[in-house]
């Protein structure tokens, strides 16, 4: 399918041929009609991507701030290659789209095939031929409304949302800055509830177009006796509520509307503009200052947009869907006319021309720019051959790769690229995009949007798991099923049943599991593990994790996906734990940071206490109270009169009869040691670290996790799971 993509990087847009996205539970997947060009956020996006690198830096400071972060903890060349990679993804645009109903996932069985809808959600609501979008931001359409009409439902949601936070009445005056596409769409919707309605905007044409629709009277941002037109029109009063539609760098929207409103109105927010509010005239004014935010309730919280749960309407009665759904009554009743604000439109072919419209390349003027998909069509196919590189060697393992995130993006992709041995065969992510551009940059042979293309492929030899958590223990086990050998980022499993039914299923078929606990292979860390090697005494080991703060909707938070920072990021230290000390982990027990008023997620901060077979202990202190600037990870062993500490993995020392030796090295938590132990055990079929011994400590780590939950000390049995 066809769907356009910008090049963050060198700001380049582009038609592009794509997987078409696969459905999955809570999604419907639409085959787009029409689609509409946000001229505010897409257009600004498109010309942030035209910028030189500098420019992006200064338009985006807080990104930058991340940036230095990542210097400080991983150094300058990591930080600079993860930039560039990013910047090198392309970009999905569009969030305004109407269409017919393909299918829908599970749990959705309100809509039906055929059915015309309109979509909403950035993410989700692409300018492509075929979108896939939860639930909860897809309202149907009747058959009276068209679809070019349709596709404006997520503009109207954010200018009803606008509209809502104004708190008008019926019969208040209400003064709208920004005549653009938004703002016009704000106007009729403010006329449809019974306020007057004046406009202002820089341009003159705008404004003239308002009044000549009869949407409402204006004038122009320069007139000078604009304050005095405001005046005569609130009858003396000043406007009930200014709402503020225009995009701008600078504050004169909001230091106007302070000038325009009378005393204790109301100023609302809803355009990128700057919110540096004049003190005397807000406080003096006792004036209210108010954003708006996208669509309404639900914007940006997981458990509605992606989850599918409603807000009760007793308790929220205007939530996203319910915002589009009463613009698309707005529209059936006539008390919107969408007609005069449809400008131009274009087939999804001739994209570029269309955003050359928008952004103020063409010298045309513009409002509503619309996009126009071809009808019918084929079965959307989830797969795009790419041109790729020769076929495999014989002697070297074709590989396929299920996720493109930014840890594939920024780590496992370049270095299976260039490990030995290895033949990139497909690679897989479910909106297609990030896989089309990581299959064409490392010249996989092909893309899909459905893992179950690479599983079933049978010139893939092995599969690569680098998705999202909940999905790991699925499709490893559908690998092994198929034949292939399986790599498969941590946690393996969510539960001990998955981790049980692996450790079977792995046996059964004789297909090779390797786990992705990396560090074991960390050069520093082979040096330290060679210092004890040894030893006739049990070791102590303290494995302190400086992470830094995650707010709690952070996804790793969420049960279902993430499963916890323990599952999620812990399970490393209890592996390289168990790792060192090279004996069966027995007990575990788990105790938390207790802080219910202070703001801290207790599970984020806890102790993680182990002990071994061999009378060893281990305690991993996995924190996010402190400052992530400091070293991430600190590692100390004791054994048989030596100490050695280990600082990132870029730092060693090691001490013993007061003779001390330090390595030093750009930081390597092993990786690329990690791929090619990996081939060798593909080739020979003898893992360096048995599939038993990952097993166990992801076995204790879920049992960490059982420990914080039940305040006891857990077993750890190799019968558990059956090993």
């Amino acid at each position: 399918m066809k769907q356009i993509l910008q090049n963050f990087k060198t700001g380049e847009l582009t038609v592009e041929e794509v997987p078409v996205p696969s459905v999955r539970p809570g999604l419907v997947r639409v085959r787009n009609r029409y689609s509409l060009i946000s001229s505010g956020t897409e257009g600004g996006t498109v010309k942030l991507g035209e910028m030189n690198l500098l420019r992006k830096a200064r338009a985006r400071p807080e990104q930058v701030r991340k940036v230095l972060n990542v210097v400080r903890t991983d150094g300058l060349l990591m930080a600079y290659q993860a930039v560039m990679r990013s910047l090198g993804m392309p970009i999905a645009l569009g969030y305004c789209c109407c269409g017919q109903v393909l299918d829908a996932g599970a749990g959705i069985t309100d809509l039906r095939p055929g059915q015309l809808v309109a979509c909403g959600g950035a993410g989700y609501a692409h300018h492509a031929e075929v979108v896939c979008v939860p639930r909860n931001l897809v309202v149907a359409v009747p058959e009276a409304i068209s679809a070019p009409h349709a596709a404006f439902t997520t503009l109207g949601s954010i200018a009803i949302q606008s509209v809502r936070i104004a708190d008008v009445r019926l019969g208040e005056r209400v003064a709208v800055i920004g005549l653009g596409l938004v703002g016009l769409l704000v106007v009729q919707i403010l006329k449809a509830a019974g306020c007057r309605i004046f406009g202002i905007d820089l341009n003159e044409a705008r404004v003239r177009f308002a009044e000549d629709q009869g949407f409402c009277q204006g004038a122009v941002r320069d007139a000078g006796n604009l304050r005095e037109q405001v005046h005569a029109f609130s009858a003396g009063h000043g406007a009930d509520a200014v709402i503020v539609a225009a995009a701008t760098a600078d504050n004169d929207p909001v230091r106007l509307a302070g000038e325009l409103a009378r005393t204790k109105g109301r100023v609302v927010v809803v355009g990128r503009t700057r919110m540096n509010a004049p003190r005397e005239t807000y406080l003096f004014k006792e004036l209210e200052l108010c954003t708006s935010m996208a669509y309404g309730p639900g914007t940006g919280d997981p458990s509605y947009e992606e989850q599918g749960l409603d807000y009760p309407i007793g308790y929220v009665r205007w939530t996203e869907n319910r915002n589009m759904q009463a613009f698309i009554e707005l529209i059936a009743s006539g008390a919107i006319d969408l007609d005069p604000l449809i400008t131009h439109e274009f087939e999804i072919a001739d994209a570029c021309q269309a955003f050359g419209v928008v952004t103020g390349k063409t010298a045309e003027p513009s409002l509503g720019v619309v996009l126009r998909y071809p009808d019918g069509g084929g079965e959307p196919a989830p797969r795009v051959e790419l041109p790729g590189r020769g076929r495999a060697r014989r002697d070297e393992l074709r590989l396929s790769v299920v996720g493109a995130g930014s840890f594939a993006t920024n780590f496992l992709v370049p270095i299976l690229a260039k490990t030995s041995g290895i033949a990139l065969r497909g690679i897989a992510s479910a909106s297609g995009v990030r896989a089309r551009a990581l299959g064409k940059q490392y010249k996989f042979r092909f893309c899909a949007s459905d893992a179950e293309e690479l599983v079933r492929d049978d010139q893939t030899d092995g599969v690569a798991i680098l998705t999202r958590h909940d999905s790991h223990a699925p499709l490893t086990l559908a690998a092994l099923e198929a034949g292939k050998h399986v790599f498969v980022e941590k946690p393996l499993a969510m539960t001990v049943d998955e981790l049980r039914r692996i450790v079977e299923t792995q046996r059964r078929t004789g297909g090779a599991v390797q786990v992705g606990f990396n560090r074991r292979f960390a050069p520093l860390a082979l040096k330290m593990q060679a210092f004890f090697r040894d030893r006739a005494q049990p070791m102590a080991i303290t494995y302190r994790s400086n992470v830094g703060y995650r707010p709690p909707e952070h996804w790793l938070h969420d049960p279902i996906r993430g499963g916890g920072v323990i599952l999620g990021e812990a399970v490393h230290f209890i592996d390289f734990c168990h790792w060192l000390i090279g004996a069966d982990p027995l007990e575990v027990r788990t105790r938390s940071v207790r802080g219910e008023a202070t703001g801290l997620i207790n599970a984020d901060n806890v102790h993680i206490s182990l002990s071994f077979a061999d009378g060893s202990l281990a305690t991993v202190a996995y924190l996010s109270n402190g400052d992530p600037s400091l070293s991430r990870e600190r590692i100390e062993a004791y054994a048989d009169g030596g100490v050695a500490v280990l600082e990132d993995f870029r730092a060693l020392t090691c001490v013993r009869n007061r003779r001390r030796r330090r390595w030093r090295r750009i930081q390597d938590r092993g990786h690329a040691g990690q791929m090619a132990a990996m081939v060798r055990a593909w080739r020979l079929g003898e893992p360096e670290i048995p599939f038993a011994v990952s097993a166990l400590s992801m076995l204790a780590t879920l049992e960490a996790v059982a420990s914080l939950e039940s305040a006891k000390t857990r077993p750890i049995g190799r019968d558990a799971i059956g090993l």
